[in-house]
């Protein structure tokens, strides 16, 4: 015995209709969801995609960006040390130019002692050295300041330098040769201490007018004078700068 066998047949049917009606709904809201889910899929793809390009591209942009500083910091490296091999050059070839040079005034000096080996022309040179300093100073009282070995060839020319001085000048010169200074002996073998390798040295007032007319000193004059020379003999003309 059931209860459903008495339902009239047309409610019967009109329940089937919105059984068929609610399956009807519920594909309809299915398929609305489905396609709003495609959509929102879609649209998250899209999304990500976009944003996936934009994080590629300025993640590129970060790259190429910090290569191009290693780059430039590279070149700079490059030119520093280009720079400063460049320079370690420059003073290598300075300082082999300064060698010579020295290397070239030292044997010079050592070849003036051989203007004291004959004694006849070492006369003429000291007379002439006393009068050019004489000339110099244009002083009456005048000490001559010489090596202990000189002293008997600069007191043989006083009188002839006296004469010429006054001849140049008018003035009657008094001349002392220093017997209580001396200047440093000639240079020989085995000796370590200073030296001198000939001419001499005048003062006058005590000491407070000098005039250095020692080898050495004239050397060193003339050296100064003719460098710009001897650099453009050594090293060519550019070298005179």
């Amino acid at each position: 015995f059931f209860f459903g066998s008495f339902l009239p047949h047309n409610m019967a049917k009109t329940g089937d209709e919105v059984e068929r009606q609610l399956k009807n709904m519920i594909s309809f809201i299915l398929a609305e969801a489905e396609e709003k889910a495609k959509e929102i899929n879609f649209r998250a793809e899209e999304e990500f995609n976009i944003e996936k390009t934009r994080i590629v591209q300025e993640e590129k942009k970060r790259i190429n960006e910090d290569f191009a500083q290693r780059m430039k910091s590279v070149e700079v490296q490059k030119k520093i040390a280009h720079s400063n091999q460049l320079n370690q050059c420059r003073l290598s070839s300075l300082k082999a130019r300064e060698t010579a040079i020295h290397n070239i005034l030292a044997e010079t000096q050592q070849k003036l002692v051989s203007l004291t080996q004959n004694e006849g022309q070492y006369k003429e040179l000291l007379e002439s050295l006393i009068l050019q300093a004489l000339l110099k100073m244009k002083e009456q009282e005048i000490s001559i300041i010489c090596r202990e070995q000189d002293t008997a060839l600069i007191e043989s020319v006083v009188s002839n330098v006296v004469g010429k001085f006054k001849e140049k000048t008018n003035i009657t010169a008094k001349i002392t040769v220093e017997k209580k200074h001396r200047l440093a002996p000639g240079p020989k073998e085995g000796y370590k201490g200073p030296t001198c390798a000939g001419g001499v040295v005048l003062s006058a007032l005590g000491g407070k007018i000098l005039c250095n007319n020692t080898f050495e000193q004239r050397l060193a004059l003339a050296s100064e004078g003719l460098l710009p020379e001897i650099r453009a003999i050594l090293f060519g003309a550019t070298a005179r700068k």
